[in-house]
């Protein structure tokens, strides 16, 4: 009976001494931290013949401003998530999912997109609604599924009362004042510093190719020559211009109309446009397209391949009669200007296994892996 007593008593002593830690326990702090010297944000690595900035002087103390803004949570209503959250260093600041969770748990409406080289684009969102990146920082911020700040005012005083913003503001603007504008600074000032321009690509482009291996070079050959890919992601960026839409034919009607505007050829509203990506770093960013549909880039290249539906808006770049801007042999121009306006035969391109093949290995060479791991771009939060 002693035994019994004794043994309750020790689980007893147990339970009390477990339940008042946990009371007596502070919650972790979650706090960032920052290297001694500041991280050299204007300094852009790799062999490259342009200006990935596009002429923006990036601010050191502006952009280690930026890192933290960008990973805090306390920009959201309710301390969940951060621009961090839905863009993740890993997956070229994409995300790994089709649609990311928002801060109250619902899923955004598209696929989140990887975010690099800004100053080479000059609109921004799947549906290119927003021309500056000054105004575009902020709208994830404030949008209701996203991060639920809608008050601007309220954003200012959450970081206006968190200490360790007092000394970034003194070091970016001069003194701690907290502003939308400021905020909005900061961010933009560390998004530009996202810089990716050292690909086994960027390096084979200034080094005559020659460190693709075969496949890789058959897969550029097809790339840029047998098939349309470069006409839509050619470029410095792998985009075409700095930011264009067009619609691939994913869907004969899309639920999601993409664009708002009225479609130049028909005259009637635009549907199915989204913006051209930059396919850097494309093997880490998936899931792919708008809605994420696709896991892989096998996928990607088998949609290409025999997938495309006829829609009436489909881009001129994938209909029968053009690939990569060339005509097919025996066509005349003004046969391929009858079918552009008058018909839509989607582009078939009949791929074997080998090209796919070939296909796939060279757009890998546009991972650039220094930028997956740059320790800049990293999460500076820490819990204590």
């Amino acid at each position: 009976m002693r035994k019994i007593n004794l043994t309750f008593f020790i689980i007893l002593l147990i339970v009390v001494v477990v339940s008042c830690s946990k009371e007596e326990a502070e919650p972790l702090k979650r706090v960032p931290v920052l290297p001694e010297t500041v991280y050299k944000y204007d300094s852009i690595g790799g062999q490259v013949s342009f200006d990935a900035t596009a002429g923006f002087d990036i601010d050191n103390d502006k952009a280690t401003l930026g890192r933290v803004l960008f990973y805090e949570t306390q920009l959201s209503m309710n301390n969940r998530v951060s621009c961090g959250s839905c863009h993740r260093q890993s997956a070229g600041f994409a995300d790994h999912v089709a649609k990311s969770e928002g801060f109250d748990g619902k899923l955004t409406k598209r696929n989140s997109q990887a975010i690099l080289n800004t100053g080479l684009q000059s609109f921004f969102f799947h549906d290119l609604r927003e021309e500056f990146l000054e105004n575009m920082v902020l709208m994830p911020i404030a949008d209701h599924i996203e991060m639920g700040l809608e008050d601007k005012d309220y954003m200012v005083e959450k970081i206006s009362n968190i200490p360790y913003y007092k000394e970034l503001f003194i070091n970016a603007f001069g003194d701690s004042t907290v502003t939308i504008t400021r905020i909005s600074d900061g961010l933009v000032h560390f998004i530009r510093s996202m810089i990716s321009v050292n690909s086994k690509w960027d390096i084979a482009r200034e080094n005559n190719f020659v460190n693709l291996n075969p496949q890789e070079l058959r897969g550029k050959d097809l790339y840029f020559h047998e098939f349309p890919c470069s006409s839509c992601h050619g470029g410095n960026n792998l985009m075409g211009g700095a930011s264009a839409g067009e619609n691939i034919g994913l869907e004969l009607w899309y639920s999601d109309p993409g664009t708002v505007g009225i479609d130049p050829v028909r005259n009637v509203p635009m549907n199915g446009w989204f913006k051209v990506p930059s396919l850097r770093n494309i093997e880490v960013t998936g899931p792919y397209m708008h809605d994420g549909r696709f896991n892989t880039l096998e996928e990607v290249v088998d949609f290409y391949d025999h997938g495309i539906k006829r829609h009436p808006q489909l881009s001129f770049f994938l209909r029968r009669g053009t690939n990569g801007g060339f005509f097919r042999l025996g066509e005349s121009p003004q046969d391929l200007e009858q079918n552009l306006l008058t018909g839509v035969e989607p582009l078939r391109m009949f791929m074997t296994t080998q090209q796919k093949q070939d296909l796939v290995a060279f757009m890998k060479t546009f991972t650039d892996h220094d930028f997956l791991k740059d320790p800049r771009f990293s999460d500076p939060f820490r819990s204590f």
